[in-house]
């Protein structure tokens, strides 16, 4: 990181630099700041190293839903209400003493 003595926020250099990105943006018209926070708030809240950590939980928990994920990855994964590009054509892949 730089030492900017000049700069009067505590915004680290990435962060102060995708505001002012964003802040162009919106200022010239080309991007919808509802846009940007509903971007934001799916990559925060619903897609992500979350989903597949409930996944795992489950079937660890629940040796019903185990099978399933075993048999039809893809259905059981929906059926947590992960679907589209973050649950389509699913394998799920399960330690074994001879895989890991």
């Amino acid at each position: 990181m730089h030492d900017h003595p000049h700069h009067d926020n505590d915004l680290d250099e990435m962060t102060a630099r995708v505001r002012a990105l964003e802040s162009i943006l919106v200022e010239k018209g080309l991007v919808d700041p509802a846009a940007v926070d509903a971007i934001i708030d799916t990559y925060e809240h619903k897609v992500g190293p979350r989903n597949g950590a409930a996944v795992v939980a489950r079937a660890w928990s629940d040796p019903e839903f185990a099978d399933w994920l075993r048999a039809d990855a893809t259905a059981a994964i929906a059926s947590m209400g992960f679907v589209g590009r973050q649950g389509e054509h699913m394998v799920a892949v399960f330690n074994t003493p001879a895989e890991h």
